[in-house]
């Protein structure tokens, strides 16, 4: 039986996404926003929006005075093109047309619901108290970031604001000024640029005195590198990476120095479905796959509503 559990601030978080979106969006969708995963916003298109891992469309298109008011609605973006709504784990993302110009123009929006459970990776603290660092490995929309930010709460539970999150979108902690309440006593480095994330992470390490430290989406070699030499310094590290095996991932020059000579993460989580982790010893793991073999692990059911 996996737990039950409380959502942290629904009410509030999803007012604030509401706001964000065009009127006749918030018409429509209001009833339905609990339940929304994603929305798709395109110009001269009909919406799609994601609910329990499926799309539908929704009789609305999205008109020129429609992304009008998200571009002045949403403002800036970093340089990934993404960005957060303060307080919240929401994430906007927005698509650009290639048209020759320097940033381009807007041509739609995702809108990503980041949701805050209270407990939802209870079923990981024993692993997270042997030893927190940790690497989560999923594909996209797996719930990575969830459990994440959950397993961050409970690292500060024994190492408070020693427990550093280097937050790049606003995902993990939330977006703006005062981190959302449901990932604890963490402490959080926002990054304004994806390519500073590698710089934000050294300075972490340097100066922020970090016994856990935190990095969501770990792709670039330059991450890997400092998130390597990191561990060197003493602390622990817990992070994600995008991937469906961890024969690929471990396989992805980019992430080498995470793995190579040895690996810097003491356990593996790989998720097999949504709510369901396998978690392994990494050296154990990585053995089996120089081995050829397909490595095991422990499954363990974390709580429902990831």
């Amino acid at each position: 039986m996996t737990p039950a559990l409380r959502a942290v601030n629904v009410a509030e978080d999803l007012e604030k996404l509401l706001a964000f979106l065009p009127r006749g969006v918030q018409q429509i969708l209001q009833d339905d926003l609990p339940c929304i995963e994603e929305i798709k916003l395109r110009v001269l298109r009909p919406m799609w929006v994601l609910v329990d891992g499926q799309y539908r469309t929704y009789p609305y298109v999205t008109s020129l005075h429609d992304l009008a008011f998200l571009g002045a609605k949403c403002g800036t973006f970093r340089d990934d093109n993404r960005r957060g709504i303060d307080g919240t784990g929401h994430r906007i993302t927005r698509v650009m047309m290639a048209d020759g110009t320097p940033e381009g123009a807007p041509i739609g929006y995702t809108f990503r619901v980041g949701r805050y459970f209270e407990g939802m990776a209870e079923p990981l603290r024993p692993f997270i108290v042997e030893d927190p660092s940790l690497l989560i490995i999923g594909e996209a929309g797996v719930g990575k970031t969830t459990i994440l930010r959950s397993s961050a709460k409970i690292a500060a539970e024994y190492q408070p604001m020693q427990t550093v999150i280097v937050d790049t979108s606003g995902d993990v902690a939330g977006d703006g000024q005062v981190p959302h309440p449901g990932i604890g006593d963490v402490d959080v480095m926002p990054v304004r640029s994806k390519a500073l994330q590698a710089q934000l992470i050294e300075e972490a390490v340097k100066n922020q005195n970090v016994r856990v430290l935190i990095v969501d989406e770990i792709n670039r070699q330059a991450e890997a590198e400092t998130i390597a030499g990191g561990q060197r310094s003493g602390a622990r590290l817990m992070g994600t990476t995008h991937g469906r095996s961890v024969k690929r991932v471990s396989e992805n020059a980019n992430l080498a120095p995470l793995f190579h000579p040895e690996p810097v993460f003491y356990w593996m989580a790989l998720i097999r479905e949504r709510g369901v982790v396998e978690m392994m010893k990494a050296t154990e793991a990585l053995e089996a796959v120089a081995k050829g073999r397909e490595p095991e692990g422990t499954i363990v059911r974390l709580g429902k509503g990831i």
